[in-house]
């Protein structure tokens, strides 16, 4: 059975449902901040969840440096982890700190070329060196989250995570209560909530489980082999 996903709406009628409080006992714009609270303390334990992957391309222009990330793409980008240009055989850019190459690349040095490396400053992607032709280039990286508590759309994470945010809001209703006892119990269950899923959303994913020692793997072709052998195979006779 599928996760079931909560709204702002669903998380609050929970809450009141739980804490037998109606509008008049507890505003909706309190009841969100509790819920907000909660979530952004969940987004506090990853720089990377897996439901802010996003990915965009745009096109270089020859002789130009800097590229403003919000004119890229309608997605607000936290954070650029990886370009990739995929002309000739194609290659992956290396990030770089940006006062490293900027260090590097000055006056005379500072030539057009394919670009190598890259780096992010200010809110744009600094390429280095600077293209010499227009070529289309791919970037990976993760979203600011969205006000799903304005809009009124599901919670922006992992379904498994949703669940928490009504047992974090109930905690801070009976702390505010002066309900020790129960605003722990409620704390609780979010803190386990939270690592439960946490550790499910972060799982790397893998085709088989890890067998350590168990010879599943033994005689079958490997991606460093495969890579070991290109030398020795490859048909230099035309070159």
């Amino acid at each position: 059975m599928a996760y079931q996903t909560m709204t702002a709406a669903t998380l609050r009628s929970t809450v009141r449902d739980i804490t037998d409080l109606d509008t008049e006992d507890l505003s909706d714009s309190l009841l969100n901040f509790y819920i907000r609270d909660g979530y952004y303390r969940i987004l506090d334990l990853e720089q990377r969840w897996t439901f802010l992957e996003t990915s965009f391309t745009f096109a270089t222009v020859a002789n130009q440096r800097a590229y403003t990330i919000s004119a890229l793409t309608a997605d607000p980008i936290a954070s650029v982890v990886s370009i990739t240009d995929a002309t000739g055989i194609g290659k992956r850019l290396e990030m770089v700190g940006y006062d490293t190459l900027e260090e590097t690349y000055l006056g005379t040095y500072d030539t057009s070329g394919d670009p190598l490396f890259y780096a992010v400053w200010q809110g744009k992607i600094h390429l280095f060196p600077k293209p010499s032709t227009v070529r289309t280039l791919t970037a990976r990286g993760y979203r600011e989250p969205i006000d799903w508590a304005t809009t009124g759309g599901a919670v922006d994470a992992s379904p498994n995570l949703h669940f928490a945010l009504v047992y974090y809001a109930c905690s801070r209703i009976f702390q505010s209560l002066e309900d020790a006892a129960m605003a722990e119990v409620y704390k609780r269950a979010f803190d386990e909530g939270v690592q439960l899923a946490r550790a499910n959303v972060t799982k790397p994913t893998s085709h088989a489980y890890t067998i350590v020692s168990a010879g599943r793997t033994k005689g079958r072709p490997t991606f460093n082999g495969w890579t070991a052998t290109l030398g020795r195979n490859f048909d230099w006779s035309q070159y």
